[in-house]
Order: structure tokens, then sequence, then C-alpha cells
């Protein structure tokens, strides 16, 4: 069995075989256009045919103005010039058709025997094309704020692209910029201190002299912690308490009163970071009690409180204009038994004054019985 293999293949060598009488010619095309691979005959094969012979081994056109039907032959067309001239016209070429083509002519009376007259090594030249911008963060693509992380922006074409780093808005790129947190070396960017004053976008750029170039914007937003500040105001007859939010991302924000949730409030974004939380009273119902805003992201629950009481109802009748009320800010959070100690100072002091009246009365009989007894 073995031996009636080998024979086969000893059989086929002898049916087809390649010499060799060739050079390499270099050829580059850009994609979508059309390469012309020409191929001058030695004197001594002038009368012959030549075939070309694609990238895999496959024949491509066996003689001019041949009919190939449909599918990707289509693309291929034979031309005989000159006597010795012959031609192979590849018309929109695509990044599939890069490698090397040959030339040959059958060298011997039975055609077994082809010889390679010229070789063609094409190299098909496609624009810059961004693949993707990649974080190389130490927290799981998790951006927290002022730690550092590495920007990767990988892209292909051919020749190879250069990767050129922008920041949208700046005139300079920076390649070009001397600055200490942000370096860009190779087709990455290292940001050394992702703080909120740092850039936002940050912009790839690929070009390797081929139309177009490629782009793509990556955008940061370090995580912050909730950070609130309470401001408060009396507009006409109305009390208004905004609670300025500062984190991102902000997950849910609130306000309560007395540890109970309220439900009109209205909700104003001012940036990425920044919200603001408003909450309008009405001065003539029942509105005194423990304000809490509260804010919660996945690094933290903060809260700040404000107490209303009375002392609002004295500012308001000894201005005729808006009163600004002392500013709250406070981040952490009091202990729920601070809170209570607030909430029940009114029945505090209403006990305090009823035990200083009993104790009045008891010195005023006593007064009158020993007034008696004289």
């Amino acid at each position: 069995m073995i031996s009636i293999y080998l024979i086969s293949f000893i059989f086929c060598l002898t049916l087809s075989r390649i010499a060799s009488d060739d050079y390499l010619e270099n050829l580059s095309v850009n994609t979508g256009e059309t390469a012309t691979l020409i191929c001058d005959l030695p004197e001594k094969y002038s009368n012959k045919q030549a075939d070309f012979y694609g990238p895999t081994g496959r024949l491509l056109i066996t003689k001019t103005d041949e009919d190939t039907g449909n599918g990707d032959r289509t693309r291929f067309m034979l031309e005989h010039t000159y006597a010795w001239t012959w031609s192979l016209i590849l018309s929109d070429v695509s990044d599939d058709d890069g490698g090397e083509y040959t030339c040959r002519v059958s060298s011997s009376s039975d055609d077994q025997t082809l010889t390679i007259i010229k070789r063609f090594n094409l190299t098909v030249l496609t624009p810059p094309k961004i693949v993707d911008i990649t974080i190389e963060s130490n927290n799981n693509e998790i951006l927290k704020e002022n730690e550092q992380i590495i920007l990767k922006c990988s892209a292909r074409g051919v020749p190879p692209p250069k990767i050129i780093w922008h920041i949208p808005g700046k005139k300079f790129l920076i390649n070009r910029r001397n600055d200490r947190n942000i370096i860009a070396f190779d087709n990455k960017l290292l940001i050394k201190n992702l703080s909120r004053t740092a850039p936002i976008d940050y912009q790839c750029l690929a070009d390797n002299g081929i139309p177009p170039r490629d782009t793509r914007t990556k955008r940061l937003l370090p995580s912050i912690s909730p950070e609130l500040t309470i401001h408060s105001s009396i507009q006409s007859s109305r009390i208004l308490l905004n609670c300025t939010i500062y984190a991102r991302p902000l997950n849910s924000a609130k306000w309560k009163r007395n540890r109970f949730e309220i439900n009109n409030i209205k909700r104003k974004q001012i940036n990425d970071y920044t919200v603001e939380l408003l909450l309008f009273l009405d001065i003539n119902t029942n509105l005194f009690g423990m304000y809490e805003c509260e804010a919660e992201n996945a690094l933290k629950i903060s809260k700040a409180f404000i107490n209303i009481d009375d002392t609002i109802l004295i500012n308001r009748t000894t201005t005729k204009t808006a009163t600004i009320l002392p500013k709250y800010h406070r981040i952490s959070s009091p202990s729920y038994a601070q809170i209570e100690l607030l909430l029940n100072q009114g029945s505090i002091c209403k006990c305090r004054f009823y035990l200083i009246l009993f104790l009045y009365l008891i010195l005023v009989n006593y007064s009158n019985g020993f007034y008696h007894q004289r």
C-alpha cells in the first residue's frame, strides 16, 4: 500500500516540474485601486503564453478575453500587449489580494515543465483603522480619583500607523507638550494623576500616510464619593433648601424630614459631577423639623443636616428682602442619638417649664403656711 502511494507521488511530480529563471518585483497599491503585473518574456520564450498564478498557487486566468463568469475571478484580466509582453490586471484590490504572484511559461514540448519568469510581491496599502482604546488601571476599569492609569490605542493598517495623542479643544499635541502629568509613548498615554481638574476627553489619532486618518475619543471621568453642601434662603412665603451634591456616579439622592423621605423635590443637573437637589417649603404650613440630604454611590453614603425652627419666622419679620440663612456643610453622618436630641428639644423645654412651675407652687404654699403660723 505504501509503495502505491509513493509511486503515485513520483508520477505527479513528473507531470509538472517547475524551474526558476526569475527575478522579484515589489508592487504597492492602495485598497480599491487597480494593480497591473507586467511580465516580459525572454527571447527564447517569446512564442510562449505567460500564465499568472496567485499567492495560493492557483492559476488565475488562462487566456485573453476569457469569460470567467461570476465570482472573484471577474476582477482578473489578461492582456497580451506585445509578442513578448503579458500583463495581469487586478481591479478593485482588497486586503486579501496581498502576497506573491508568479509569471510562468511552459518550457517543454509536452507543457509539463513550468519556468517561473518573474515574481511579484504585491503589498496592499490600507488606511489606518483604530480597533479600540483600552484602559489599564488597578481597579478593573473603575476609575478612582487621583490614581494612575494608562490608555492604549490599538490600530491596524498597512504600513503600520503612527499613533498621536491629542486633547480636543487644545492647540497642542500631547507628543509635543512637556506635561509631567500626561506622557505619551508609542501607542500608550500615561496619566499619572487622574484628578477632577484633569482633561476629560483624550483623542487617539492614527495616521500611516494612506487617507483617511482615523480618530477616536475616550472620555475619562473618575469616581468621586459624594460631597454635600446645604444652602437655605427665604423667598417670599417659601423657604428654599438647596443641597449641592458633588459626586460621580450618583446612584441616588433624596431629601428627608425627621427620617421620612420627601417626594416633592426638584433635581437639577449642573455638569458631569454636580447635582442640585431643591426643596421648597411653605412657611404657612408645619415645616419645623430636622431636614436631611442624603447622596449615595458605590464609594460612600454621605449626609448633611439642617434644623428648621421658629427662628426662621423671626428672620422673616425683621427683613423684607430674601434672607440667606446659615450654610451647613457636613460630609460625615452624625449619630442618630444626636438627631433624636435635636428632635426632642421642644419636649425637653416643656418638661423643664412644668418642673419649674411645680417648684414655684410648692414654694408659694410653704410661704403662705409659714406666714399664717406667725
